[in-house]
């Protein structure tokens, strides 16, 4: 099993096949409230990803190094640093994807400010007939479970290095 991880507030965590690639299971990223900031709430990624049962690699999106604003930086890298710190106490399986290396693969060539639709697309053209929304009752699809699809897909399609 390959798990795709979005670490973002609004990521999410995409569990799929070694073997086809296909979804085993997918989650919004769960989250917790500390000092009036949302954070990523390492306790339930870690039961989520437990209750699999099952060996896997995980495939952590690195935080972006410049951003709109010094507060998502923070945000990025404080969630990222917390997923990190949990895999490595755990002695698990990890790669971290770059997101402009994994976009670059799994997207193509994208216009500026097209990349979420284009993802979408990409995400539907491999797995037709999954639901993107977060419950539902949500009203569009969630960006960040299908950016961990396709950070998962990245690592499952990559070819070995000889």
């Amino acid at each position: 099993m390959i798990v795709g991880i979005d670490n973002g507030i609004s990521g999410g965590i995409v569990a799929i096949s070694r073997a086809t690639g296909s979804i085993i299971d997918k989650t919004p990223m769960p989250l917790l409230h500390r000092l009036g900031k949302k954070e990523t709430d390492t306790r339930k990624v870690y039961d989520w990803i437990t209750d699999l049962n099952t060996p896997f690699t995980l495939a952590i999106e690195e935080p972006l190094r410049h951003a709109r604003s010094s507060q998502a930086i923070r945000s990025m890298a404080i969630n990222f640093g917390k997923i990190l710190g949990l895999a490595e106490s755990k002695q698990w399986d990890i790669k971290c994807v770059s997101v402009h290396k994994w976009q670059k693969r799994m997207l193509g060539r994208v216009p500026k400010g097209k990349t979420k639709e284009h993802a979408l697309a990409v995400a539907y053209d491999i797995a037709p007939d999954e639901c993107w929304k977060k419950s539902k009752r949500a009203s569009k699809p969630h960006d960040g479970m299908v950016d961990a699809f396709l950070i998962a897909r990245y690592i499952w399609d990559k070819p070995p290095k000889i």
